[in-house]
């Protein structure tokens, strides 16, 4: 199977050749970011306002390279966040084009997935992922930095074992490990 490129990998080409960076970064994200912004106005905008509102996301993201920050989010993660901004902005601009809300075909406001967790629910996340750090840092170095750059900082094996000066397979059968380790102290909160 094979992996496109990373978003480290993704902003260092946008650094150096925007052209070509944008284009991966589109290739990477265009879809997701049309998904998005499809999802919440095509009731109200035209297949047009959509390609360009996936168009603005993309600009918005390359003015904004200088703050984003990969150890507190992916690109993903920035990408839907902004065409999230960018389709609420459409939607409400078509919504005063129109003249108001009641013009706009209801269905679409039944047809919104509520996608809030409950607050339960949110409780429960916040505790699992609480014992989950607290049982990653009981593993002790230098399985518990393994982890961080692997799920954390997303980085492949071939990078954490030259950080750490470390053999590619040793890293990958410590996160095996530490893997089965974490199973067996998170039993009853998964």
């Amino acid at each position: 199977m094979a992996f496109g490129p990373n978003d480290e990998q993704i902003l260092r080409l946008i650094k150096r050749d925007s052209n070509a960076g944008m284009d991966m970064l589109v290739d990477s994200y265009g879809a997701l970011a049309a998904h998005i912004i499809r999802r919440r106005i095509s009731s109200v905008c035209s297949e047009y306002d959509v390609e360009e509102c996936v168009a603005e996301t993309f600009v918005d993201l390359y003015t904004q390279l200088d703050r984003i920050d990969l150890r507190k989010g992916s690109l993903k993660g920035y990408i839907s966040v902004i065409a999230r901004r960018r389709a609420a902005d459409r939607f409400e601009q078509a919504v005063k084009e129109n003249g108001s809300r009641s013009q706009i075909d209801e269905s679409y406001f039944v047809s919104i997935p509520d996608d809030s967790p409950s607050p339960e629910t949110t409780a429960a996340r916040n505790e699992t992922s609480e014992q989950l750090m607290r049982e990653v840092n009981r593993l002790g170095e230098p399985d518990s930095e393994i982890l961080y750059r692997r799920y954390y900082l997303e980085q492949s094996l071939g990078e954490i074992a030259e950080a750490l000066g470390m053999k590619r397979p040793t890293v990958s059968k410590r996160i095996e490990r530490a893997l089965g380790k974490l199973k067996v102290s998170m039993e009853g909160y998964i």
